[in-house]
């Protein structure tokens, strides 16, 4: 009987810790799972965060690229370039025409400066230097700026492009004031412009340039200002106005059109001794003819508000309309269409 009992107390020791071990075992096992759990999860985060820091750098960089770049015009073949000054967002003065005294029209402008100063490869004259570069900026579908009082010019170029260099080549020092050629030129692109100019000079037998562009934000081509009007107006000989509104298929202007015709009128009264062409556009939906009747239509309606409600004088203006003779982008896409609908002041 005893031992009876004696086994039986063996057996339930047996059976208790068994279960109190498997207890344990599962235990060990959630601990084990969580553990392995909270590793995965902070793995999880730092590869996010990882990969977050990478495509920060990586947009900033994009950036940074973007902002800086201004490199659209290379230095003339052959140059060896003794200064290469990547002056961030800065100032910068350009000769954009002149007067009729012949006094330079010079506009401050802020972007992003490039100038580099360079000897050009030997037997090359100043005078090709610049010409080389009215060639490249007319191939980049680029405005060459009239010629104006070439001292004035290089004397504004010098402020903001002749940086300081301790213990400089001669050439450099003397730039300022020996140099004698001077170029300025605009280049158009989709978001930004860029400005060319390039001061040149024959110093100590040598053919030297200053090359300097400036990458600017573009003006919203939609916003009329006084700014904007005359750059098209001197410049170009014409400017496309996308400020002035009418409804689909009619030539009533609309009333947000207002501060727009303002300001052009405030620009003609300014040169009242000019007279321009006010040419309405359309793009090609709807029947031709239509398209023509339309868009003189509007021209008329912009000449007689420009007169009646904004007194300039009725000699300065002629309507005219072309319909969709003469588009600017390709109809074929609706962001081409509303590029192509636009009224144009033309300098006759």
């Amino acid at each position: 009987m005893k031992k009876l009992c004696l086994l039986l107390i063996v057996a339930l020791f047996f059976l208790t810790s068994q279960t109190v071990n498997a207890q344990f075992d599962v235990l060990d096992a959630v601990n084990k799972a969580k553990k392995e759990l909270e590793k995965a999860n902070k793995a999880k985060k730092e590869n996010e965060e990882s990969d977050k820091e990478k495509k920060d750098v990586e947009t900033t960089d994009k950036a940074k690229k973007e902002v800086e770049t201004t490199d659209i015009m290379p230095a003339y073949s052959g140059s060896s370039c003794y200064h290469d000054d990547k002056m961030g967002y800065n100032e910068f003065y350009v000769c954009t025409g002149k007067t009729s005294g012949d006094t330079a029209i010079i506009k401050k402008i802020e972007g992003y400066v490039h100038h580099r100063f360079c000897y050009a490869p030997g037997g090359r004259s100043p005078l090709e230097i610049i010409k080389n570069y009215e060639e490249a900026i007319s191939q980049n579908s680029g405005t060459i700026f009239p010629k104006s009082n070439t001292r004035e010019c290089i004397k504004a170029f010098m402020k903001k492009g002749h940086p300081s260099h301790y213990q400089t080549k001669y050439e450099y020092m003397q730039l300022p004031s020996m140099g004698n050629y001077y170029l300025s030129g605009k280049i158009p692109k989709d978001t930004v412009d860029y400005y060319v100019c390039v001061v040149a000079g024959r110093i100590d037998g040598k053919t030297v340039y200053s090359l300097v562009t400036v990458k600017v934000k573009s003006m919203d081509k939609g916003m009329v200002s006084l700014d904007n009007l005359d750059d098209g107006l001197v410049n170009k000989g014409h400017i496309a106005v996308y400020d002035i509104h009418f409804d689909t298929g009619k030539s009533e202007i609309k009333g947000e059109s207002y501060d727009a015709l303002k300001m052009i009128a405030e620009y003609l009264n300014i040169h009242a001794d000019k007279q321009y062409l006010i040419v309405g556009h359309t793009d090609n939906v709807g029947d031709f003819e239509a398209n023509i009747k339309l868009s003189t239509e509007r021209a008329n309606a912009v000449v007689n508000m420009l007169i009646v409600n904004y007194s300039v004088n009725k000699e300065q203006l002629k309507p005219y309309g072309v319909g969709s003779t003469s588009p600017i982008a390709r109809n074929s896409t609706d962001k081409g269409k509303a590029k192509n609908r636009r009224v144009e002041i033309v300098e006759k």
